[in-house]
């Protein structure tokens, strides 16, 4: 199948519509060490890692799961690998008898025990638990309780660098949140001019002829090196070996080196891909087969919008100066910048989706089950672009 073909294959209609996402949780080096599953209903969690699969949702790493008490007391055993999960329990419910001996069953099982919402109070459950979630506002004699017990302490809802700071100042040692996606301006840095001007090329589109793309990747001899490998790839599956630019955009076609093109200079921006280019893959590719079946919006254009949206974070610049930069029209610019027209709306609800407000995605006219149906697919080719560009 042709890559462009690829590109635009939306889920059949009959694919399943659970809605299911994941959460980065990140260590005190922005490392992802686990992924928070959520689903709606979450009662549907368990369907969902039997249909999507675990290994498509979290890869090699811990899952974190809230189960309730009643799932916790009424099944056993319970349907997930106790290797490869972490049950978070409610710390601010009382825990009675019932609840403590399916926690202490869990635990022997191999499973490892969070309690979520933890403000300090001891409880019989605090001597089964390996770690606990605290809020972005915690106290020091909160965080101070938790390690005093020998625990992991996670800050969740951490949406800003001022609250990860604090946190991090407070002892906590892995964060959950969109911290991690604010750019990081240094004060007097010089903007990366030589990767917005590449950027800046390639986001011309019908601008820019067969002959200046391939002048333009010619000029960075380890771009246009990075680009044949990907063209010959095992990802595009090709049969036969190109060995220049010219011959891998003969292959693949002048959208798909454009766009090829732009992600190998966005992982060079910080030497090889991270979560952070990893969630812009993984928004862009949602947005991408979310407008195809949103009316008026363009599914090439949601995807640009989807990638961009991390770009600011990734180069360290804010997302007024990379406007204007990059030579977006009007209606790309208001999509990144305001969340407005077709596209704009579709991010906005695939930034929903990710977060698990699951009820924001209808408020900006998104479906949610075309969101849900497109996840896993989404997933699957985020894993092997990532895989693409780093030669993996």
């Amino acid at each position: 199948m042709p890559q462009s073909a690829r590109f635009a294959r939306v889920p059949p209609a009959s694919a399943p519509a659970l809605a299911v996402t994941r959460q980065p949780i990140l260590d005190a080096s922005e490392r992802v060490t686990a992924f928070q599953l959520l689903a709606e209903p979450a009662e549907a969690l368990p369907q969902a890692l039997a249909e999507i699969g675990l290994e498509r949702l979290a890869g090699v790493r811990p899952a974190h799961i809230a189960v309730t008490r009643k799932l916790l007391v009424a099944v056993r055993p319970l349907p997930f690998p106790p290797e490869r999960v972490v049950l978070e329990l409610p710390a601010d419910r009382p825990a009675d008898d019932l609840l403590v001996a399916a926690a202490r069953e869990a635990r022997r099982s191999g499973f490892r025990i969070a309690l979520d919402g933890f403000t300090g109070e001891t409880g019989p459950l605090l001597a089964l638990a390996d770690a606990v979630k605290v809020g972005p506002d915690v106290e020091a004699a909160t965080v101070m309780i938790a390690r005093d017990h020998g625990l992991e302490v996670i800050a969740a809802g951490v949406d800003t660098r001022a609250e990860y700071g604090r946190c991090r100042k407070l002892g906590c040692e892995a964060f959950q949140g969109r911290y991690f996606a604010e750019p990081v301006v240094f004060t007097g840095a010089a903007v990366p001019t030589y990767r917005l001007r590449a950027l800046a090329l390639l986001a011309r589109h019908d601008a820019v002829s067969f002959e200046q793309l391939e002048r333009v990747i010619s000029e960075d001899p380890g771009l246009a090196l990075k680009l044949v490998k990907l063209a010959n790839s095992a990802f595009f599956g090709g049969r036969h070996r190109v060995g220049s630019v010219r011959q891998a955009l003969m292959a693949l076609g002048s959208v798909a080196v454009r766009r090829w093109a732009t992600l190998l200079v966005l992982a060079g921006a910080t030497d090889r891909p991270t979560h952070l280019l990893e969630l812009g893959l993984l928004r862009a590719r949602l947005c991408e087969l979310v407008a195809a079946r949103t009316p008026d919006a363009e599914a090439e254009r949601a995807f640009t919008a989807g990638l961009f949206s991390v770009v600011d974070s990734l180069l360290g610049v804010k997302m007024p100066t990379l406007l204007a930069e990059l030579p977006f029209d009007e209606r790309t610019a208001r999509a990144l910048d305001e969340h407005a027209g077709p596209e704009g709306r579709v991010l906005a609800g695939v930034l929903a989706y990710e977060c698990g407000d699951f009820d924001g995605c209808a408020r900006h006219g998104v479906s949610l089950v075309d969101i849900a149906r497109a996840f896993a697919e989404a997933l699957d080719w985020t894993d092997g672009a990532v895989a693409g560009l780093t030669g993996r």
